[in-house]
């Protein structure tokens, strides 16, 4: 009895001390997507975005929030996913239909192609949860945020 009601004041404490410093986040991040600056386009359209660039600027696409701070002598940046796939949608409408910027939406285009499974797969395993779960009897399309288009 005594070892019973020991293992159940140690479970939140094992299970808590994952949550410092952003540990459970860590460890349920899901996939994660290892990107270049150059890959938003040039520093003037992407600097609004994912903030000045660095001497070695690293930006990472996973799910959870943006954040924009540097982390070491290498300047990492985390961004949003569908916020990644959004922005790029929009800089590549913002762009004149001329053959000058031919290159840049094609380099966009294949950003937007490489980040697109990520959020697809995302959306996809939130589908088909089992109907067991508290949300089950509702329609989960309706809690989801909009899946994007799968080209720009």
């Amino acid at each position: 009895m005594k070892s019973r009601s020991l293992l159940l004041w140690l479970l939140p404490v094992v299970l808590l001390s994952g949550c410092t410093a952003g540990g459970l986040s860590r460890a349920f991040s899901g996939q994660s997507l290892t990107l270049s600056y150059d890959d938003f386009g040039p520093e003037r359209m992407a600097a609004p975005f994912l903030g000045p660039r660095g001497a070695r600027t690293v930006i990472i696409a996973h799910y959870g929030f943006k954040d924009l701070t540097p982390s070491g002598p290498e300047d990492v940046r985390y961004v949003n996913v569908l916020q990644s796939l959004n922005f790029l949608r929009q800089e590549v409408g913002k762009l004149p239909p001329t053959a000058a910027n031919e290159p840049l939406r094609q380099r966009l285009r294949a950003t937007y192609a490489r980040l697109y499974p990520l959020q697809k797969r995302r959306y996809n395993n939130a589908l088909s949860g089992s109907f067991i779960q508290p949300f089950g009897g509702m329609d989960r399309r309706l809690m989801l945020p909009a899946l994007p288009p799968p080209e720009i």
